[in-house]
């Protein structure tokens, strides 16, 4: 009997959606519609044109019940919109995605209708203008007409220079803004007054922005902001307005202009900051004494894929007591120096190798003789226990004899690796020069002997007439005689 009871309760839960599916007219054959389970609700997602349904009442409400069809997420794209210059119908919707519609300018009171949307994405478009009223809601009794859920906002991928000052003045209850790709160049007075306003913003993208760096006091007003993402920027300097932030936790300065890292071109004090990345700078070759000192509250450490890094200071993160003049080492727990080229690195760059938690030193050219056995010692024991898949990855690089070998190899073997000498000779190449003395000297015997036969015997004329004896000199003037002169 339950055989055949269960087809019949299938048809029962489907029924409903099936037929909502029929009279709603984004749900034809333009649109894809996935209905979520255990409910009416609906995902949407539109490829083709569809810009005449968008205005027409029955795509968003129930023509016989007069109920708005519950959608939660709707995707347009490839609409070619150009203006957006309508207003959206009423509907529930939580998500809207309006990326790659070829969107120059948004007029007023665009999505005033949509007071659930919580998530907007106007990506990889050619955005340009944007009203000073484009995020303008509905009337709110002690709000300005406010788009009263939105919290994300994307617009990343378009052709701002600037923004209004105003602009946001309608969603300042916005958390997350991506303002990445756009040709700001700098970000001006009007741009910095708009992102004053969201004293509740949490995280902010402004990857390959094209900025040197930051305006003073930017960071005074988002109390809460926790990420900000500055990557693939022309920075070369660490803006020291980052000190202004208040509770800033993850800074990412990827894909930068830095080259060497100093005390004066690092870090000021931002103790709150517990994750920092520092990867694919191109430039990069030195992180010194002090770069890094400010960051007091250091966790998770990222300097990876850095092509000409080769040296950083053991006392980079390390900052100085001002009482006692002691250095004191940030409790970092994940530390990732993956693909660079660092052939030597100190025990002292962290002050408890033991407690980290993740350890990636791959890729790179490891010198091993003694300046790093405290490597092979000390530091493989600790990685075998936070990472055992990959600890026999870490190679030596150099000298040569050694280039087969990895450092775990090393620490089973209990290896003691050879030392340079006093004058820096590179043990790579001692093998050479031995071999090219040894040679010189076997070649050099016989040739010198065979000169001192010669000599001797007066196999060449010009040993003799080089000679200051008597001898020599009568045989100057007198030869011998021949035989027919006789």
């Amino acid at each position: 009997m339950s055989s055949f009871r269960l087809p019949h309760l299938l048809i029962g839960v489907l029924l409903p959606t099936l037929l909502l599916a029929e009279k709603s007219l984004l749900c034809s054959e333009k649109c894809v519609c996935t209905y979520n389970d255990g409910s009416q609700t609906i995902k949407v997602t539109c490829t083709k044109n569809v810009q005449a349904l968008l205005l027409d009442n029955s795509s968003w409400i129930d023509p016989n019940t007069k109920l708005l069809y519950e959608y939660t997420e709707v995707t347009l794209t490839n609409q070619n919109f150009i203006k957006l210059n309508f207003t959206f119908p009423k509907n529930n919707l939580t998500y809207l995605n309006l990326a790659n519609n070829d969107i120059y300018s948004i007029t007023d009171s665009v999505f005033q209708n949509l007071q659930n949307m919580r998530v907007l994405i106007l990506s990889n478009n050619d955005l340009e203008l944007l009203s000073v009223d484009a995020f303008k809601g509905l009337y709110l009794e002690g709000r300005f007409d406010p788009l009263r859920s939105l919290i994300e906002l994307r617009l990343d991928h378009n052709k701002l220079h600037t923004l209004n000052k105003d602009i946001f003045e309608h969603i300042d209850d916005l958390e997350i803004l991506d303002l990445s790709y756009n040709p700001l160049k700098v970000i001006d007075l009007p741009t910095t007054m708009a992102i004053d306003t969201l004293a509740s913003l949490k995280e902010l993208y402004l990857r390959y922005t094209q900025i040197t760096t930051l305006p003073t006091y930017i960071l005074n007003a988002p109390k809460h902001l926790f990420l900000l993402d500055l990557s693939g920027n022309p920075i070369s300097v660490v803006p020291s307005t980052l000190s202004d932030s208040h509770n800033l936790t993850t800074l990412y300065l990827n894909d930068t202009a830095f080259v060497n890292l100093t005390e004066k071109n690092g870090f000021p004090q931002i103790p709150t900051i517990k994750t920092l990345y520092l990867s694919n700078l191109a430039y990069l070759e030195r992180i010194d004494i002090g770069a890094l000192s400010g960051l007091t509250g250091l966790e998770e450490l990222h300097i990876s894929d850095n092509i000409k890094l080769n040296y950083i200071s053991e006392y980079s993160v390390a900052s100085k007591n001002e009482k006692n003049r002691a250095r004191i080492w940030p409790q970092i727990r994940k530390l990732y120096l993956q693909n660079n080229k660092l052939s030597y690195l100190k025990s002292d760059f962290i002050i408890r190798w033991d407690s980290l938690t993740e350890l990636d030193i791959r890729d790179n050219p490891w010198t091993c003789e003694c300046e790093n056995q405290w490597m092979v010692e000390d530091l493989m024991p600790n990685y075998m226990k936070i990472d055992p898949s990959t600890v026999s990855e870490v190679k030596c690089g150099a000298p040569v004899e050694m280039a087969s070998y990895t450092l775990f190899e090393l620490y089973e073997k209990k290896y003691e690796m050879r030392c340079l000498d006093i004058y820096g000779a590179k043990p790579d190449k001692d093998a050479v020069l031995l071999i090219g003395v040894l040679t010189g000297v076997l070649l050099a015997i016989p040739i010198i002997l065979f000169i001192i036969f010669a000599f001797q015997r007066r196999w060449f004329g010009v040993f003799t007439s080089c000679s200051n004896s008597p001898a020599a000199y009568s045989r100057r003037f007198y030869s011998a005689t021949k035989d027919d002169d006789f």
